[in-house]
């Protein structure tokens, strides 16, 4: 009788060792997926301070070149307006990791996945419109400064080269945030 007793309280204190082992597991999933997520908080933050910086940039290629202030106006009103989109579809609130249960958190990475393809296949054809569009004024802009238009060919052939690596650019960071969703998406799974 006294044996038994004592594998309950054996029992009893493994339980409650287990029930503390499981608590500082979640805890610790739930800091690892709040550093893996990061990384998407940072980037929608440096988009929001490289907008001005971005706008003064192609401001001055429009005074350069002697075309409408309106290509870097659209391009301001885009940024703006694809920044905020990337409040949702990019962002992930540190709470959300400590106040929401796994099924949540799944349930708002999905979500944001989804959310996110359907920015990309709206916002990078009207980027691509607005670059040629751009394009089409530098070449056909008329610069006192140019002979020939070496100038403006200049301008096109360094827009070009820009939206070809502004694309990648955009495909890599897609396709990295898309990885980091899954990669959190499974350690949910985990938990």
């Amino acid at each position: 009788m006294e044996q038994l007793d004592i594998l309950k309280q054996e029992m009893a204190e493994l339980k409650r060792n287990l029930d503390k082992e499981q608590i500082v597991n979640d805890r610790l999933l739930r800091t690892v997926m709040r550093q893996r997520a990061s990384w998407l908080n940072k980037f929608v933050t440096w988009e929001f301070i490289l907008i001005p910086v971005t706008y003064l940039i192609f401001a001055g290629i429009c005074a350069f070149f002697h075309i409408s202030q309106w290509f870097a106006i659209a391009f301001l009103i885009m940024a703006i307006l694809d920044a905020v989109a990337d409040l949702r579809t990019f962002r992930i609130p540190p709470k959300v990791f400590s106040t929401f249960t796994m099924l949540e958190v799944r349930k708002l990475l999905i979500r944001q996945k989804k959310e996110r393809l359907v920015h990309v296949c709206i916002g990078f054809p009207l980027a691509i419109i607005w670059i040629i569009l751009l394009l089409n004024a530098l070449a056909t802009a008329t610069d006192p400064l140019a002979t020939d238009h070496a100038l403006n060919m200049a301008g096109v052939i360094g827009g070009v080269i820009g939206g070809i690596i502004g694309g990648i650019v955009v495909i890599l960071i897609y396709r990295k945030a898309q990885r980091t969703n899954d990669t959190i998406i499974d350690d949910s799974f985990n938990a």
